[in-house]
């Protein structure tokens, strides 16, 4: 093994070290994190067109948390996200409906309700269930 294959090898390393270190917090582009880390807001949003982060950090298992980062769409004031089956997450939310939303280091308590299959809703991805995510009770 030569000098730079060496160096490159301990860049790779340290690179994973940093991004799992910061997983702890929430999740890193594409690897999923633990609980999310912010200021916790309590009040209930009426309408989220307020928001315009380009993706929403989502936990879930309220037990055991599970964090990823994903688009939503907000359309009408209310806040949605289509979970592809097979996900990881989305086995979670069908299991317990409670997740907590982050957009600029806020979170918001809330439940995840289905709202249609595969198909049902014209103007969202075919192929996709619909949650829209709504105040916890």
């Amino acid at each position: 093994m030569t000098l730079r294959s060496i160096r490159i090898l301990g860049y790779c390393a340290a690179a994973v070290v940093l991004l799992l270190g910061a997983a702890c917090s929430g999740p890193v582009l594409v690897f999923p994190g633990g609980e999310l880390s912010g200021t916790v807001v309590e009040e209930p949003v009426a309408d989220w067109s307020f928001v315009d982060s380009a993706f929403v950090d989502l936990e879930t298992r309220p037990g055991d948390p599970y964090s990823v980062e994903l688009n939503y769409f907000v359309k009408e004031g209310k806040l949605y996200i289509d979970p592809a089956e097979g996900r990881t997450w989305f086995e979670y939310i069908k299991a317990d409906p409670l997740v907590r939303a982050r957009f600029d280091g806020k979170i918001y308590p809330l439940e995840a309700v289905l709202v249609g299959q595969p198909g049902e809703l014209e103007g969202f991805d075919a192929d996709r269930y619909v949650y829209r995510l709504d105040p916890r009770r």
